[in-house]
């Protein structure tokens, strides 16, 4: 099977270079399935004075902001200069940025129309340089998908997903097909300003060895095994627009809070039931830590039948989900009367109630100091790394 590309250039990679120099152009080939990097492209490159990137690999993160909400936008450039000021470089570079076109034009470039300003030109330059940026397509053109691509592939290990609440973006079929996605490949979906933090500061360092994959990524489309067949991802000519800059968000500092104080709730679709209660005993005595659980109404039952009178003594049963579940503990979230909500959701069965299942994460997002789990793998490495032997957390509110 074969396709053609469209003639202009959909990929670009930023990054992992030497010092002062600029990456060479991909040629596509019509009527390829893929891109393919031509022998003469690196001597084309020499010539126009650029160098290739040197080889490296890195765990690959996928970041996508809603394009109709500049606070989103401001608040995902504010988390890329908060990580670069205020937590380890080391750690931070170990990780590889693919963003779809829309959201890297705005965090890097600024829009002065909508009053979104470019993160600092530094910071910038810094990531390009030491962590490599990749800029996909903008969503209209693919971009989404072709980050969906990556996930089925095992490539992507992380997505940031800033979506607006209140906007129709979010709603898109390739960005409804993004978050069943990850969840289906266990892949962490961090959709805030809080859960970001919050994972930097306690989880990056163990997800920076995670599913390694070569940078800039290789994409491959129906291979060929006899003759492999790869898409790369190559930088655009120089001449960046000046970027937009206006008022800068408030830094964010952190401050611990304990187990005890905090509000944990448990979410899990019929089909993980199992999941959720091998779960709950697997980590029990880290769930007993929070001073309160709250859970829909099958989920709760479950889980306090499955555990000790001390958990099912601090857990607040809602409503089953279907009959207004989700709503309670979306309200709950909305009042900051919940700190962590994990929910194990089952990407392969549609639900009735899934406009009420989209009710918790928009109030996740309204309210984005709130940590967000949702996948069985998350939540083990969230208990074994953040939780056990802890009394404390640090949260960003």
């Amino acid at each position: 099977m074969s396709c053609a590309l469209p003639d202009h250039e959909w990929f670009r990679y930023e990054g992992a270079v030497c010092e002062n120099s600029i990456l060479h152009h991909g040629a596509y080939s019509k009527g390829d399935i893929v891109a393919t990097t031509k022998k003469k492209s690196a001597d084309s490159a020499q010539k126009r004075g650029g160098v290739r990137s040197r080889k490296r690999e890195a765990t690959l993160i996928g970041v996508l902001a809603s394009r109709d909400d500049p606070c989103i936008n401001r608040s995902l450039g504010a988390v890329l200069e908060h990580l670069y000021n205020h937590g380890e470089e080391e750690t931070l570079s170990k990780f590889h940025f693919i963003f779809t076109g829309g959201t890297y034009d705005r965090i890097f470039n600024g829009n002065e129309e909508r009053e979104i300003s470019a993160i600092d030109p530094e910071i910038a330059n810094w990531y390009r340089r030491e962590c490599g940026v990749t800029r996909l397509p903008e969503g209209g053109e693919g971009g989404v998908t072709l980050l969906n691509y990556l996930i089925t592939q095992r490539k992507c290990s992380i997505v940031w997903a800033f979506f607006a609440p209140m906007e129709i973006h979010w709603l898109r079929p390739e960005n409804l097909a993004l978050m069943r996605l990850c969840d289906q490949c266990h892949v962490k979906r961090l959709m805030n300003r809080g859960s970001v933090l919050v994972w930097f500061d306690l989880e990056a360092v163990e997800d920076a060895k995670r599913n390694l994959q070569p940078c800039p990524p290789r994409l491959t489309l129906f291979p060929d095994h006899r003759k492999r067949r790869v898409t790369r991802f190559f930088t655009q000519p120089a001449g960046v627009e000046t970027p937009w800059r206006g008022p800068r968000l408030s830094r964010w500092t952190g401050k611990k809070k304990a187990f005890k104080d905090m509000t944990l709730a448990l979410i899990a679709h019929d089909e993980m039931k199992d999941r959720m209660i091998d779960f709950a005993i697997d980590h029990e005595s880290e769930i007993d830590k929070f001073g309160r659980i709250l859970a829909t109404g099958t989920t709760g039952r479950e889980v306090a039948a499955a555990t000790s009178r001390a958990i099912s003594d601090k857990l607040i049963r809602a409503h089953s989900g279907p009959k207004g579940g989700d709503i309670e503990i979306a309200t709950a979230v909305l009042h900051d009367k919940c700190d962590v909500v994990i929910f194990f959701m089952d990407p392969l069965t549609p639900h009735p109630h899934i406009e009420d299942i989209r009710v918790v994460f928009e109030a996740c997002m309204v309210k984005d100091q709130v940590v967000m789990i949702t996948n069985e793998r998350h939540a083990r490495e969230f208990m074994c790394r953040v939780v056990r032997g802890e009394k404390r957390m640090r949260v960003y509110p």
